[in-house]
Protein backbone atom coordinates (compact mmCIF):
# COMPACT_ATOMS: atom_id res chain seq x y z
CA UNK A 1 0.00 0.00 0.00
CA UNK A 2 1.03 3.28 -0.54
CA UNK A 3 2.37 5.14 2.42
CA UNK A 4 3.00 8.79 3.80
CA UNK A 5 5.22 8.93 7.10
CA UNK A 6 5.36 11.81 9.09
CA UNK A 7 6.55 12.37 12.65
CA UNK A 8 4.44 13.45 15.05
CA UNK A 9 6.08 15.59 17.50
CA UNK A 10 9.44 18.16 16.38
CA UNK A 11 11.61 15.58 14.23
CA UNK A 12 13.89 13.26 15.64
CA UNK A 13 11.39 10.27 15.59
CA UNK A 14 13.44 7.94 14.01
CA UNK A 15 12.03 8.28 10.86
CA UNK A 16 14.62 7.47 9.09
CA UNK A 17 14.84 3.66 10.09
CA UNK A 18 11.31 3.57 9.62
CA UNK A 19 11.28 5.02 6.11
CA UNK A 20 14.55 2.60 5.58
CA UNK A 21 12.26 -0.63 6.49
CA UNK A 22 9.24 0.22 4.42
CA UNK A 23 10.91 0.77 1.58
CA UNK A 24 11.60 -2.87 0.91
CA UNK A 25 8.04 -2.86 -0.11
CA UNK A 26 7.95 0.39 -1.98
CA UNK A 27 8.64 0.74 -5.63
CA UNK A 28 9.37 5.21 -5.18
CA UNK A 29 10.47 7.06 -1.93
CA UNK A 30 9.79 10.38 -2.27
CA UNK A 31 10.92 12.95 0.13
CA UNK A 32 7.97 15.86 -0.07
CA UNK A 33 9.29 18.88 2.06
CA UNK A 34 12.56 20.47 4.27
CA UNK A 35 15.78 20.69 3.11
CA UNK A 36 18.88 19.96 4.53
CA UNK A 37 18.32 20.85 7.62
CA UNK A 38 17.06 17.87 8.59
CA UNK A 39 18.93 14.32 8.74
CA UNK A 40 18.24 10.96 8.69
CA UNK A 41 19.84 8.21 10.18
CA UNK A 42 20.03 4.36 8.87
CA UNK A 43 21.88 1.43 10.35
CA UNK A 44 21.97 -0.82 7.53
CA UNK A 45 24.28 -4.34 7.53
CA UNK A 46 26.15 -2.78 10.14
CA UNK A 47 26.69 0.18 8.44
CA UNK A 48 25.41 3.98 9.33
CA UNK A 49 24.41 6.44 7.07
CA UNK A 50 23.06 9.97 7.66
CA UNK A 51 20.92 11.68 4.73
CA UNK A 52 20.11 14.88 4.64
CA UNK A 53 18.58 15.75 1.43
CA UNK A 54 18.34 12.06 -0.59
CA UNK A 55 15.26 9.48 0.48
CA UNK A 56 16.67 7.15 2.86
CA UNK A 57 15.09 4.52 -0.27
CA UNK A 58 18.13 5.14 -1.91
CA UNK A 59 20.25 2.84 0.44
CA UNK A 60 17.82 0.25 -0.79
CA UNK A 61 18.49 0.73 -4.54
CA UNK A 62 14.64 2.26 -4.70
CA UNK A 63 13.93 5.32 -6.79
CA UNK A 64 13.73 8.47 -4.85
CA UNK A 65 12.38 11.65 -6.01
CA UNK A 66 12.73 15.19 -4.30
CA UNK A 67 9.71 17.45 -4.24
CA UNK A 68 8.70 20.90 -5.19
CA UNK A 69 8.59 22.26 -1.67
CA UNK A 70 11.79 21.03 -0.48
CA UNK A 71 14.47 23.60 -0.68
CA UNK A 72 17.73 21.61 -2.51
CA UNK A 73 21.26 22.68 -2.12
CA UNK A 74 23.23 21.20 -4.53
CA UNK A 75 26.81 20.31 -2.51
CA UNK A 76 24.41 18.58 0.01
CA UNK A 77 22.75 16.25 -2.78
CA UNK A 78 26.37 15.21 -4.21
CA UNK A 79 27.73 14.84 -0.70
CA UNK A 80 24.94 12.79 0.86
CA UNK A 81 25.43 10.93 -2.59
CA UNK A 82 29.12 10.13 -1.98
CA UNK A 83 28.50 9.15 1.51
CA UNK A 84 26.07 5.99 0.00
CA UNK A 85 28.59 5.27 -2.73
CA UNK A 86 31.31 5.21 0.23
CA UNK A 87 29.24 3.16 2.57
CA UNK A 88 29.41 0.47 0.33
CA UNK A 89 25.78 0.59 -0.83
CA UNK A 90 24.84 0.68 -4.90
CA UNK A 91 22.67 3.31 -6.54
CA UNK A 92 21.06 1.89 -9.36
CA UNK A 93 17.22 3.38 -8.90
CA UNK A 94 16.03 6.33 -10.82
CA UNK A 95 16.58 9.57 -9.11
CA UNK A 96 14.24 12.55 -9.76
CA UNK A 97 14.73 15.88 -8.63
CA UNK A 98 11.46 18.15 -9.72
CA UNK A 99 12.21 21.35 -11.11
CA UNK A 100 10.10 23.42 -9.15
CA UNK A 101 12.31 22.95 -5.98
CA UNK A 102 13.83 26.02 -4.44
CA UNK A 103 17.94 26.56 -4.63
CA UNK A 104 19.81 27.41 -1.11
CA UNK A 105 22.31 29.85 -2.49
CA UNK A 106 25.33 30.52 -0.26
CA UNK A 107 24.05 34.24 0.39
CA UNK A 108 20.69 32.33 2.06
CA UNK A 109 23.01 30.79 4.36
CA UNK A 110 25.11 34.21 4.94
CA UNK A 111 21.64 35.48 6.01
CA UNK A 112 20.36 32.60 8.03
CA UNK A 113 24.11 33.17 9.84
CA UNK A 114 23.95 36.70 10.50
CA UNK A 115 20.07 37.23 10.71
CA UNK A 116 18.13 37.92 13.01
CA UNK A 117 15.80 35.21 13.03
CA UNK A 118 18.46 32.44 13.29
CA UNK A 119 19.04 33.64 17.22
CA UNK A 120 15.74 34.16 18.22
CA UNK A 121 14.15 30.78 16.56
CA UNK A 122 17.56 28.65 17.06
CA UNK A 123 17.74 27.57 13.00
CA UNK A 124 19.69 24.90 11.64
CA UNK A 125 21.57 28.12 10.01
CA UNK A 126 21.69 26.07 6.78
CA UNK A 127 19.61 29.17 4.75
CA UNK A 128 16.24 27.40 4.84
CA UNK A 129 14.31 30.71 6.40
CA UNK A 130 15.94 32.85 3.87
CA UNK A 131 15.21 30.64 0.60
CA UNK A 132 11.78 30.21 1.99
CA UNK A 133 11.27 34.01 2.27
CA UNK A 134 12.66 34.76 -1.35
CA UNK A 135 10.53 31.94 -2.45
CA UNK A 136 7.41 33.41 -1.00
CA UNK A 137 8.13 36.89 -2.54
CA UNK A 138 7.90 35.25 -5.52
CA UNK A 139 10.02 37.24 -7.13
CA UNK A 140 13.65 36.65 -5.86
CA UNK A 141 13.45 33.03 -5.77
CA UNK A 142 15.81 30.89 -7.52
CA UNK A 143 14.86 27.43 -8.70
CA UNK A 144 16.90 24.33 -9.88
CA UNK A 145 15.07 25.15 -13.51
CA UNK A 146 16.72 28.21 -13.67
CA UNK A 147 19.86 26.64 -12.17
CA UNK A 148 19.87 25.00 -15.57
CA UNK A 149 17.98 27.30 -17.80
CA UNK A 150 20.40 29.70 -19.78
CA UNK A 151 19.23 32.50 -18.30
CA UNK A 152 21.08 31.81 -14.71
CA UNK A 153 23.51 34.34 -14.37
CA UNK A 154 21.21 36.92 -15.15
CA UNK A 155 19.23 36.22 -12.45
CA UNK A 156 21.54 35.70 -9.68
CA UNK A 157 22.86 39.11 -10.86
CA UNK A 158 19.65 40.42 -10.01
CA UNK A 159 18.94 38.90 -7.12
CA UNK A 160 21.74 39.83 -6.03
CA UNK A 161 21.21 43.37 -6.78
CA UNK A 162 17.71 43.64 -5.29
CA UNK A 163 19.36 42.24 -2.01
CA UNK A 164 22.05 44.77 -2.03
CA UNK A 165 21.50 46.43 1.14
CA UNK A 166 19.91 43.30 2.84
CA UNK A 167 23.87 41.65 2.31
CA UNK A 168 25.34 44.64 3.24
CA UNK A 169 23.52 45.34 6.76
CA UNK A 170 24.57 41.13 7.43
CA UNK A 171 28.25 41.95 6.52
CA UNK A 172 28.12 39.51 3.50
CA UNK A 173 29.17 42.83 1.31
CA UNK A 174 30.72 45.86 2.37
CA UNK A 175 29.99 49.17 0.55
CA UNK A 176 27.77 48.12 -1.77
CA UNK A 177 29.06 49.75 -4.32
CA UNK A 178 27.71 48.60 -8.13
CA UNK A 179 31.15 46.58 -8.58
CA UNK A 180 31.06 45.11 -5.41
CA UNK A 181 27.71 43.46 -6.08
CA UNK A 182 28.47 42.76 -9.10
CA UNK A 183 31.78 40.51 -8.38
CA UNK A 184 29.91 39.25 -5.92
CA UNK A 185 26.90 37.87 -8.24
CA UNK A 186 29.87 36.85 -10.40
CA UNK A 187 31.43 34.88 -7.70
CA UNK A 188 27.87 33.60 -6.86
CA UNK A 189 27.03 32.31 -10.43
CA UNK A 190 30.42 31.02 -11.10
CA UNK A 191 30.06 28.62 -7.07
CA UNK A 192 26.55 27.15 -8.35
CA UNK A 193 26.65 27.09 -12.05
CA UNK A 194 29.13 24.29 -11.44
CA UNK A 195 26.10 21.78 -10.68
CA UNK A 196 24.11 22.21 -13.36
CA UNK A 197 25.62 19.55 -15.77
CA UNK A 198 26.20 17.25 -13.15
CA UNK A 199 22.21 17.48 -12.17
CA UNK A 200 20.28 17.98 -15.82
CA UNK A 201 20.16 14.27 -15.98
CA UNK A 202 17.98 14.14 -13.15
CA UNK A 203 15.49 17.08 -13.58
CA UNK A 204 11.81 16.58 -14.42
CA UNK A 205 8.51 17.14 -12.98
CA UNK A 206 7.42 15.33 -9.76
CA UNK A 207 3.33 15.86 -10.65
CA UNK A 208 3.77 14.20 -13.62
CA UNK A 209 6.54 11.11 -13.09
CA UNK A 210 4.62 10.05 -9.83
CA UNK A 211 0.98 10.19 -11.07
CA UNK A 212 1.91 8.05 -13.75
CA UNK A 213 3.59 6.10 -11.90
CA UNK A 214 1.08 5.20 -9.21
CA UNK A 215 -1.90 5.20 -12.63
CA UNK A 216 1.23 2.35 -13.62
CA UNK A 217 0.41 0.38 -9.84
CA UNK A 218 3.69 1.22 -8.71
CA UNK A 219 3.90 1.94 -5.26
CA UNK A 220 4.98 4.67 -3.17
CA UNK A 221 6.37 5.87 0.04
CA UNK A 222 6.25 9.74 0.72
CA UNK A 223 9.19 10.37 3.56
CA UNK A 224 8.89 13.77 5.64
CA UNK A 225 11.18 16.11 7.02
CA UNK A 226 11.25 17.38 10.75
CA UNK A 227 7.55 16.56 12.49
CA UNK A 228 4.49 17.91 12.61
CA UNK A 229 4.77 20.23 15.26
CA UNK A 230 7.68 21.93 13.43
CA UNK A 231 4.60 22.76 10.55
CA UNK A 232 5.01 26.28 8.84
CA UNK A 233 1.26 25.97 9.16
CA UNK A 234 0.08 24.16 12.51
CA UNK A 235 3.61 23.87 14.50
CA UNK A 236 4.46 25.80 17.54
CA UNK A 237 4.88 29.18 16.22
CA UNK A 238 7.20 31.01 15.72
CA UNK A 239 9.85 27.89 16.70
CA UNK A 240 8.46 26.41 13.17
CA UNK A 241 10.25 25.39 10.19
CA UNK A 242 9.46 27.06 6.79
CA UNK A 243 7.34 24.20 5.02
CA UNK A 244 4.41 21.68 5.34
CA UNK A 245 5.52 19.06 7.48
CA UNK A 246 1.72 17.02 7.75
CA UNK A 247 0.48 14.68 5.50
CA UNK A 248 -1.74 16.78 3.98
CA UNK A 249 1.39 19.04 3.01
CA UNK A 250 2.82 15.79 1.42
CA UNK A 251 0.08 15.42 -0.90
CA UNK A 252 -0.47 18.77 -1.77
CA UNK A 253 3.21 19.86 -2.16
CA UNK A 254 3.52 16.24 -4.68
CA UNK A 255 0.01 17.37 -7.01
CA UNK A 256 -0.89 13.80 -5.62
CA UNK A 257 -4.05 12.33 -4.52
CA UNK A 258 -4.32 12.20 -0.19
CA UNK A 259 -6.91 9.19 -0.69
CA UNK A 260 -4.21 6.89 -2.14
CA UNK A 261 -1.90 6.78 0.74
CA UNK A 262 -2.24 5.21 4.76
CA UNK A 263 -0.83 7.82 6.82
CA UNK A 264 2.02 6.16 9.13
CA UNK A 265 2.58 8.71 11.89
CA UNK A 266 6.51 8.09 14.00
CA UNK A 267 6.20 8.55 17.60
CA UNK A 268 9.21 8.29 19.84
CA UNK A 269 8.40 6.27 22.70
CA UNK A 270 9.68 9.81 24.24
CA UNK A 271 9.35 13.36 22.58
CA UNK A 272 12.20 15.46 22.18
CA UNK A 273 12.46 18.81 20.98
CA UNK A 274 16.18 20.53 19.57
CA UNK A 275 16.29 24.36 19.03
CA UNK A 276 14.55 26.88 20.91
CA UNK A 277 10.99 26.89 21.96
CA UNK A 278 8.63 26.12 24.80
CA UNK A 279 8.80 22.21 25.80
CA UNK A 280 5.96 21.39 29.10
CA UNK A 281 7.42 18.21 29.32
CA UNK A 282 11.16 18.56 29.23
CA UNK A 283 13.42 17.01 32.24
CA UNK A 284 16.03 19.27 33.17
CA UNK A 285 16.96 22.21 31.05
CA UNK A 286 17.73 23.67 27.41
CA UNK A 287 21.04 25.15 28.56
CA UNK A 288 21.72 22.18 30.79
CA UNK A 289 21.18 19.86 27.59
CA UNK A 290 23.17 22.12 25.73
CA UNK A 291 26.45 21.25 27.84
CA UNK A 292 26.04 17.77 27.71
CA UNK A 293 28.71 15.91 25.60
CA UNK A 294 28.46 12.79 23.80
CA UNK A 295 29.87 9.62 25.16
CA UNK A 296 28.91 10.88 28.77
CA UNK A 297 27.35 8.41 30.95
CA UNK A 298 25.58 8.21 33.88
CA UNK A 299 27.46 7.16 37.60
CA UNK A 300 25.58 4.39 39.24
CA UNK A 301 24.68 6.68 42.03
CA UNK A 302 23.13 9.21 39.29
CA UNK A 303 20.92 6.56 37.98
CA UNK A 304 19.76 5.63 41.38
CA UNK A 305 19.05 9.37 42.20
CA UNK A 306 17.44 9.12 39.11
CA UNK A 307 15.11 6.55 39.68
CA UNK A 308 14.81 7.93 43.25
CA UNK A 309 12.95 11.27 41.08
CA UNK A 310 15.66 13.29 40.34
CA UNK A 311 13.86 14.49 36.76
CA UNK A 312 16.82 16.45 35.94
CA UNK A 313 19.43 13.15 35.78
CA UNK A 314 16.44 10.76 34.32
CA UNK A 315 16.35 13.58 31.35
CA UNK A 316 20.18 13.14 31.23
CA UNK A 317 19.78 9.71 31.28
CA UNK A 318 17.28 8.97 28.53
CA UNK A 319 19.33 11.57 26.41
CA UNK A 320 22.43 9.39 26.74
CA UNK A 321 20.69 5.97 25.69
CA UNK A 322 19.18 7.37 23.11
CA UNK A 323 21.90 8.97 21.63
CA UNK A 324 19.69 12.32 21.32
CA UNK A 325 22.38 14.85 19.97
CA UNK A 326 21.43 16.78 17.04
CA UNK A 327 21.09 15.10 12.63
CA UNK A 328 -2.59 18.09 12.81
CA UNK A 329 -3.29 15.19 10.71
CA UNK A 330 -4.88 12.61 10.26
CA UNK A 331 -2.99 9.43 11.04
CA UNK A 332 -4.22 5.60 10.37
CA UNK A 333 -1.70 4.15 12.00
CA UNK A 334 1.48 4.72 14.89
CA UNK A 335 4.91 3.50 14.29
CA UNK A 336 6.96 3.94 17.98
CA UNK A 337 10.67 3.88 17.90
CA UNK A 338 13.31 4.10 20.75
CA UNK A 339 10.97 2.50 23.19
CA UNK A 340 14.15 0.51 24.21
CA UNK A 341 15.62 3.38 25.55
CA UNK A 342 12.90 3.99 28.11
CA UNK A 343 14.00 0.28 29.53
CA UNK A 344 15.03 0.47 32.98
CA UNK A 345 13.84 3.69 33.96
CA UNK A 346 10.61 4.39 35.58
CA UNK A 347 8.53 7.54 34.36
CA UNK A 348 4.65 8.84 34.29
CA UNK A 349 3.00 10.24 31.15
CA UNK A 350 1.99 13.77 30.49
CA UNK A 351 -2.05 13.32 30.32
CA UNK A 352 -3.14 17.24 29.77
CA UNK A 353 -1.46 20.52 30.36
CA UNK A 354 -2.53 23.30 33.24
CA UNK A 355 -2.10 27.54 32.82
CA UNK A 356 -4.05 29.64 35.32
CA UNK A 357 -6.39 27.09 36.77
CA UNK A 358 -7.04 26.12 33.46
CA UNK A 359 -6.66 22.51 32.69
CA UNK A 360 -7.11 20.82 28.83
CA UNK A 361 -6.10 17.70 26.90
CA UNK A 362 -5.86 19.47 23.61
CA UNK A 363 -2.36 20.72 23.01
CA UNK A 364 -2.06 24.79 23.34
CA UNK A 365 -1.25 26.66 19.91
CA UNK A 366 1.43 28.56 22.26
CA UNK A 367 3.26 26.58 25.21
CA UNK A 368 4.51 29.70 27.03
CA UNK A 369 3.35 28.99 30.42
CA UNK A 370 1.36 25.72 30.13
CA UNK A 371 2.14 23.57 33.05
CA UNK A 372 1.63 19.33 32.23
CA UNK A 373 -0.78 17.64 33.95
CA UNK A 374 1.03 13.79 34.67
CA UNK A 375 -1.32 10.51 34.99
CA UNK A 376 -0.86 8.45 38.45
CA UNK A 377 0.63 5.48 36.69
CA UNK A 378 4.14 5.06 36.42
CA UNK A 379 5.65 2.61 34.05
CA UNK A 380 8.02 0.56 34.16
CA UNK A 381 10.16 -2.26 32.57
CA UNK A 382 13.51 -4.53 32.80
CA UNK A 383 16.34 -3.40 30.31
CA UNK A 384 15.42 -6.47 27.00
CA UNK A 385 18.76 -8.61 26.75
CA UNK A 386 19.90 -8.90 23.21
CA UNK A 387 18.71 -12.78 23.45
CA UNK A 388 15.29 -11.12 24.72
CA UNK A 389 14.86 -8.62 21.91
CA UNK A 390 15.56 -11.10 19.04
CA UNK A 391 13.14 -13.63 20.61
CA UNK A 392 10.67 -10.19 20.36
CA UNK A 393 11.45 -9.86 16.90
CA UNK A 394 11.14 -13.62 16.20
CA UNK A 395 7.89 -14.10 18.35
CA UNK A 396 6.15 -10.28 17.74
CA UNK A 397 4.09 -8.52 20.20
CA UNK A 398 3.45 -10.90 22.96
CA UNK A 399 6.90 -11.13 23.80
CA UNK A 400 7.64 -7.67 24.76
CA UNK A 401 7.61 -6.54 28.56
CA UNK A 402 4.46 -6.25 30.40
CA UNK A 403 5.43 -3.01 31.08
CA UNK A 404 5.98 -1.82 27.41
CA UNK A 405 2.64 -3.17 26.26
CA UNK A 406 1.09 -1.24 29.25
CA UNK A 407 2.59 2.18 27.99
CA UNK A 408 1.78 1.42 24.09
CA UNK A 409 -1.92 0.31 25.46
CA UNK A 410 -2.32 3.69 27.09
CA UNK A 411 -0.96 5.27 24.61
CA UNK A 412 -3.52 3.36 21.85
CA UNK A 413 -6.42 4.50 24.33
CA UNK A 414 -5.43 8.16 24.35
CA UNK A 415 -5.05 8.31 20.64
CA UNK A 416 -7.58 5.98 19.41
CA UNK A 417 -4.78 5.25 16.90
CA UNK A 418 -3.36 1.23 16.74
CA UNK A 419 0.44 0.62 16.32
CA UNK A 420 1.43 -1.03 13.44
CA UNK A 421 5.62 -1.19 13.98
CA UNK A 422 7.72 -1.21 17.46
CA UNK A 423 11.00 -0.57 17.01
CA UNK A 424 13.42 -1.15 19.85
CA UNK A 425 17.33 -0.77 18.35
CA UNK A 426 18.38 1.28 15.92
CA UNK A 427 19.44 -1.72 13.88
CA UNK A 428 16.64 -2.25 10.56
CA UNK A 429 16.10 -5.90 12.13
CA UNK A 430 15.57 -4.60 15.44
CA UNK A 431 11.59 -4.02 14.70
CA UNK A 432 8.71 -5.66 15.80
CA UNK A 433 5.67 -5.90 13.56
CA UNK A 434 4.01 -9.70 14.01
CA UNK A 435 0.87 -9.82 15.82
CA UNK A 436 1.42 -5.61 16.20
CA UNK A 437 -0.99 -3.84 14.40
CA UNK A 438 -3.75 -7.06 15.74
CA UNK A 439 -2.70 -6.38 19.23
CA UNK A 440 -3.21 -3.20 19.34
CA UNK A 441 -6.13 -2.56 17.49
CA UNK A 442 -7.68 -4.98 20.04
CA UNK A 443 -6.89 -2.53 22.64
CA UNK A 444 -9.68 0.11 20.86
CA UNK A 445 -12.55 -2.65 20.81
Amino acid sequence: MNSIVIGAYWGDEGKGKIVDLLAADSDWVVRFNGGDNAGHTIVANGTQVILHILPAGVIQSKNVAIGPDVFFNPKTFFADYDAVVKAGFRISGKILLDERAHLIMPYHVALDAGGAASGKLGTTKRGIGPAAKDKASRTEDITIYDLISGNFKDKVKAVVAAKAFELEKCGVIKGGSEKEISAYAAGIHAECSKYAEKIMPYVGSCAYVLNEALAMGETMLLEGAQGSLLDIVHGTRPYVTSSNCTAGGAAANLGVDLRKFKVVAIAKAYPTRVGEGEFPTELGSYEDAKKEKKGERLTAAEKKKAVDGDLQLLGKWIRQDGSEFGATNGVDEWVITKIDVLSGKPFKAAVAYEKDGRKTTRFPFQLKGWKPVYGKKEYFWQQMTEKEKSAAVENGYDALPQGMKDYIRDMVAATQIPVSIVSIGPERGMTIIKDVLKRTKAYLQ
